[in-house]
């Protein structure tokens, strides 16, 4: 087992300094893309999905140097975000994604990169409410550093990484740890930083730029599993539910996606939400089965991990009521997750 395991460490994707260019690694030409991509909000083009690949490529295996990564970050986000590009940086991503091996089920993926400013944090009762039903669910993100203050800290956030651990969920070292938690208790937790090194230094830009970059769009959208998974997407402002909705078409995605709360994709207690199940290029609206506000409200905890992890597991134990609307969040995701059952002879 363990020369397996070596075997398999010795395949994973080697991780290498996003943009920062290598010694010994050919420089790649940016000049003329961020030409393209920097003219402005009006005169800007997008690139071709290819190309696109190919610029995120080349950050991603160290050949952009800073400067020039800071001008396409820049460049990008004046720009806008458009599908087909979006497309395409993640075709770069993907190939060099460090993934877990699907243990016979389809797995439930929900990246998890906001937390909670305002309210508890549900997404830790979300996830193990589907693990309690037979549900493998993986989440990924990344825990902000509260020794890291200014811009691009979430220290007034609750992250859910910082629940999980207080409910004795810890992050897994690696995928082999991830896949021997979802085999045992159909719940694990990867920080971004073992899916994507480089991805996650692409993330931590943002304490120096001083404002996000398209890569905490793209991890949003990861789904780092070899085998048949479902994708719990969100979207905050409509354009980019929009853009989300034509990225899904295009690329097939097997995914749920509705509108986020705080930027986590688990349902607002307080309001109904419209669901869209999107699989192989088509979409179904789940909106007569979107969840909605009950008419008294459900009593949360307070939303400092502490008392989040304490009233989670008391749910989970049977002692608290979950909120209905979650569990009509469940119900879509269960049956979702099924039609991708490969033992049910459905893809």
């Amino acid at each position: 087992m363990g020369e397996q395991r070596e075997e398999r460490a010795s395949l994973a994707p080697t991780m290498t300094p996003a943009g920062t260019r290598l010694p010994g690694v050919e420089p790649f030409a940016c000049a003329s893309l961020i030409r393209e991509i920097g003219r402005g909000k009006d005169g800007s083009k997008s690139l071709p999905r290819d190309q696109a690949e190919t610029l995120m490529a080349a950050i991603l295996d160290g050949q952009v140097s800073d400067l020039e990564l800071g001008g396409i970050l820049l460049a990008l986000r004046m720009k806008g975000e458009q599908h087909t590009e979006i497309a395409g940086f993640l075709d770069a991503i993907e190939a060099r994604t460090r993934r877990v091996t699907a243990p016979g089920l389809p797995v439930v993926v929900i990246p998890t990169y906001n937390g909670a400013r305002h309210a508890a944090n549900l997404v830790p009762l979300l996830a193990g409410l589907l693990a309690r039903r037979g549900i493998p669910v993986l989440l990924h993100g990344q825990a902000s550093d509260p020794a890291a203050q200014g811009a691009g800290s979430n220290v007034s956030r609750v992250s859910t990484v910082d629940i999980l651990a207080k409910m004795g969920v810890q992050p897994s070292a690696n995928v082999f740890k991830a896949e021997d938690a979802l085999h045992e208790r159909l719940l694990a937790y990867l920080p971004l930083e073992v899916v994507s090194g480089p991805l996650a230094r692409l993330i931590s830009l943002r304490r120096i730029l001083g404002v996000r970059n398209v890569s905490h769009t793209l991890v949003k959208l990861l789904c780092p599993v070899s085998g048949p998974a479902l994708l719990l997407s969100a979207y905050t402002h409509p354009e980019f539910g929009s853009m989300l909705n034509e990225l899904f078409a295009e690329r097939g995605t097997s995914a749920l996606l509705m509108r986020a709360t705080e930027g986590e994709a688990v349902v607002n207690v307080r309001r109904s939400q419209e669901v869209l199940r999107w699989r192989a290029g088509e979409v179904e609206t789940l909106a007569e089965r979107a969840p909605s506000a009950a008419a008294q409200l459900p009593e949360l905890p307070p939303r400092d991990a502490d008392s989040t992890a304490a009233w989670t597991l008391a749910v989970l134990a049977g002692d608290i009521p979950a909120p209905e609307s979650l569990l009509a969040q469940c119900d879509m995701i269960e049956e979702s997750a099924g039609l991708l059952d490969r033992r049910k002879g459905t893809r």
